[in-house]
């Protein structure tokens, strides 16, 4: 009497992908057989559920449609240096009884090693080739971990001074302590400043704020160090705090300081990504405002009653009356010209986020909603220089009095 796990998800997986889990049993021939399998979520259970054989003596079990419900990514993540949510990611774990005999019992069981689902939402093509190692940082893992973004790596990310430029990142392991060291390079490519130190990782999924700003605010660097800077870098190591004292670094993330002087009002867009953190990017051209205005009116008949019996009809009056205005601000914004691999990946990334959020020239994060309703990939060819524009409505709308 043995059940065997036969799949299981990944340590980290998206939790709107599908989190399967395959099992077997070697009493299916037993009359009245029936898998039980039990759902734990953040350690409690969740709910039971029934399955039978579906390939030989196999089933399994998908677990996202529960699961996805209970991770969100928050506004809070972008007021903060190192800002965690302990519901960006939570833990799951099942165990699966066998049930049968006349009448049915449960019999043996097995427990799964546990795992982590995250909020994220990967394409499926990119969903089968995934592997969390790659965004996970841990002494233990084999892999060179980056920060959790489709980014070209090969194109070139500008960042400015003051507003805030956000990253992600799979964390959380005992033993093991955490560090960000930060390099600045002028534009010959000679390091100019680099300072190592100790930073907080304490959940799953991590939010940094990495721009100039912050990097100075938190003590990594003063004002005086980005004078000569043409891009600097980030790295984070994790250090097994026993020993022996193995280590793990992320891939350097490269950021050049725009310092370029704007014809326009820069307006910047943040978004939730497919891996449940926040991307950004700039549109450095001519934007403007609109407002579109709906009138709710109503008919009358002109005209009053006065004395003596008598109809009186006035050129002050109305026929036609509003009895309320509502109005919704929009925003068109353009980026300057950019390569076609940074242009595809902006509109699939941002185009296809449920949350976006505008910031403002007062460092507030306004929530918008995106009116383009497609998307195209541009290229060079049929293209020339690529541009994008992207029509955002302010997600507040104004109410009159009633008139």
């Amino acid at each position: 009497m043995a059940i065997t796990f036969s799949q299981e998800p990944l340590f980290h997986t998206p939790a709107s992908n599908p989190i399967l889990f395959a099992f077997s049993s070697d009493q299916t021939g037993q009359p009245n057989f029936s898998y039980k399998v039990e759902l734990y979520i953040a350690s409690a259970l969740f709910g039971t559920y029934e399955l039978y054989p579906m390939f030989g003596s196999y089933a399994k079990f998908d677990a996202s449609e529960y699961l996805r419900s209970f991770v969100a990514t928050h506004m809070k993540y972008l007021s903060a240096f190192a800002y965690e949510s302990q519901d960006q990611a939570i833990d799951m774990q099942i165990i699966v009884h066998e049930s049968y005999g006349t009448p049915p019992a449960l019999e043996a069981s097995a427990t799964s090693t546990g795992n982590y689902a995250f909020n994220g939402a990967l394409r499926y093509t990119d969903f089968i080739t995934f592997n969390s190692g790659t965004y996970w940082i841990d002494w233990s893992n084999a892999v060179e971990p980056t920060f959790m973004t489709s980014y070209p790596s090969t194109q070139k990310q500008m960042t400015r001074y003051i507003v805030p430029f956000l990253v992600g990142i799979l964390a959380n392991r005992d033993n093991e302590y955490y560090e960000l060291r930060l390099k600045i390079y002028d534009i010959t490519g000679t390091e100019t400043y680099s300072n190592l130190d100790v930073i907080d990782l304490d959940f799953i999924v991590n939010m940094l704020d990495i721009s100039p700003r912050s990097m100075v605010d938190n003590g990594w660097a003063v004002d005086a160090d980005f004078d000569d800077c043409y891009y600097y870098e980030v790295e984070l190591f994790a250090t097994k705090n026993i020993s022996p004292y193995t280590s793990q670094t992320t891939i350097p993330f490269r950021l050049y300081l725009d310092q370029s002087c704007q014809r326009f009002e820069i307006q910047r867009l943040y978004w939730m990504n497919k891996f449940g953190v926040i991307d950004q990017f700039d549109f450095n051209m001519y934007s403007e405002e609109s407002t579109s205005i709906n009138s709710y009116g109503y008919q009358v008949q002109p005209g009053v009653w006065v004395d003596g019996g008598q109809y009186a009809l006035s050129v002050t009056d109305s026929e036609k009356k509003v009895n309320m205005k509502t109005a919704e601000d929009r925003i068109t914004l353009n980026t300057d010209w950019m390569k076609p691999a940074v242009q595809n990946w902006l509109v699939r990334e941002l185009y296809e986020s449920p949350q976006v959020w505008l910031y403002n020239k007062d460092g507030q994060f306004h929530p918008v909603i995106l009116e383009n309703k497609d998307s195209r990939q541009k290229t060079r060819f049929k293209d020339g220089l690529i541009q994008e524009t992207v029509i955002a409505t302010i997600t507040w709308s104004y109410r009159s009095q009633l008139n």
